[in-house]
């Protein structure tokens, strides 16, 4: 095994090296190592050749010499752990040997295993693998099962088509679980109890009665919540069905196998079977009975509390530009006219305008089976979107920008302020700011139902 290790920390020096030279230079540097008697440095180097060149004479006949002289090393170091009964080590090593000569081969040397190295291999990895059954079996009989699993894993790796190792091991992993989920179960901790059967089914999905216990915890752990309609307070129409829309849509999305959330429409279907009507019914001290009627263990209520828009006029703000313009004039030397470059001041208008709403959402969470206030929490939001531009009366391709000293030059300054001439003159609508707002409520609410629901069902 020191051997290998040594091996193969040449290997990674001499993949360093190997841009540095060609597969010429590396079978002259392994001729040299081989006539010192250095073979597994020789052999390291006609690999690298070869690797370089698979076409390089030289170093195929080196490697087929050197490498047949690394792989007996090899082998006799399986035939000392085999006399020596450590039979993983024997089988690591010959497995070592396997893969170096896939390795050479690769490249186009083959080199040779005589076949009782076979026969001695088969022998010891048959007596190792009847070692690891009887240790997995007694360890499993022991309620040991991670040490039992690794030996059945150990088994299967060796041995792809053993009749029973990936199945024992497979139980080994299960079986803890599975007492788990039973144990979580009788402590009425169905969540933890789900998730166990859950993680023994995705390995065997038919172990024992997982299946069942699995949905039997979700049924007895379901958390349901019944929305009513939420109330809105302020002036504006609409708003309750809005934040309504989007609680809704947030909260069927949480992703907990254990809540489950009735509508508006379901629960007037329920109540009107009853003959009941909505409105009217439920409020905290009725919570017990409604909760009974909906099968739900809470109702969840909300109220618009404070809404405000405020769509804003355009502010205008006059900043100070220079215009290019040319200026004729006579060359006394030459008697010719040429025009001058010149700057002079100018204006142009910098406008904003400013969308703005704000909300104010309350909404509680009642337990059905208590009356208890469960959580209740008021969610404040603002939400604003501003536009700015510029307009010029002017040429715009004369206008430049203005510096602490006078006109700018800098062609980035420029083209921003030209930017400023086409940018958007429209913040977000009113409107869409509104749904903004309503959306952030509605994912604040969902994040503590959502923890709120692991506290109670564990």
């Amino acid at each position: 095994m020191k051997f290998l290790l040594h091996y193969t920390a040449l290997i990674l020096a001499l993949f360093l090296m190997a841009g540095c030279a060609t597969s010429k230079s590396f079978a002259k540097k392994g001729a040299k190592l081989e006539e010192a008697g250095m073979m597994s440095e020789a052999a390291q180097m006609y690999y690298t050749s070869l690797q370089k060149n698979r076409g390089n004479v030289d170093a195929q006949i080196g490697m087929k010499k050197t490498g047949q002289v690394v792989l007996n090393k090899m082998l006799q170091e399986f035939v000392t752990m085999k006399t020596f009964d450590d039979k993983r080590k024997a089988v690591a090593e010959y497995q070592a040997a396997e893969r170096y000569v896939n390795q050479v081969k690769s490249l186009g040397v083959n080199l040779e295993i005589p076949d009782f190295y076979r026969t001695d291999f088969e022998e010891v990895k048959h007596l190792l693998i009847n070692e690891l059954y009887d240790e997995g079996i007694s360890l499993l009989d022991d309620g040991k099962y991670q040490d039992a699993e690794a030996r059945f894993n150990e088994i299967a790796k060796l041995d792809p088509e053993h009749p029973e190792a990936s199945d024992l091991a497979a139980i080994a992993y299960c079986e803890p679980l599975y007492k788990k989920g039973m144990e979580s179960f009788e402590l009425e901790y169905y969540r933890a109890a789900h998730d166990n059967f859950q993680m023994v089914m995705s390995r065997i999905p038919t172990y024992k009665d997982a299946p069942q216990y699995r949905q039997e915890a979700l049924d007895l752990g379901l958390f349901t919540v019944a929305m009513l309609p939420f109330e809105n307070s302020t002036i504006r129409n609409g708003l309750d069905a809005k934040v309504e829309a989007y609680a809704l849509e947030a909260l069927t999305g949480v992703d907990d196998p254990f809540l489950k959330i009735v509508d508006r429409d379901n629960i007037e279907l329920i109540l009107e079977e009853q003959k009941l009507g909505l409105s009217g019914v439920i409020d905290e001290e009725t919570a017990v009975s409604v909760g009974e009627l909906i099968g739900a263990q809470a109702i969840l209520t909300g109220t618009v509390l404070g809404y405000n828009r405020e769509e804003g006029d355009a502010i205008r703000t006059e900043r100070e530009a220079y215009e290019q313009y040319k200026v004729k004039k006579l060359n006394k030397e030459t008697n010719k006219y040429y025009y001058e470059t010149k700057y002079r001041k100018t204006n142009y208008d910098e406008l904003s305008r400013r969308n703005r709403v704000t909300v104010s959402f309350q909404y509680k969470l009642i337990s059905l089976k208590t009356g208890e206030i469960l959580k209740s929490k008021i969610v404040d939001r603002e939400v604003t979107d501003q536009a700015t531009w510029a307009e010029y009366d002017g040429e715009l391709n004369t206008l430049y920008p203005a510096r602490s000293n006078g006109v700018s030059l800098n062609a980035r300054a420029r083209q921003n302020l030209h930017n400023q001439m086409s940018a958007n003159r429209n913040p977000r609508s009113a409107e869409d700011l509104t749904n903004d707002a309503f959306q952030q409520v509605s994912r604040d609410m969902k994040g503590d139902i959502a923890q709120l629901l692991k506290e109670l069902v564990k």
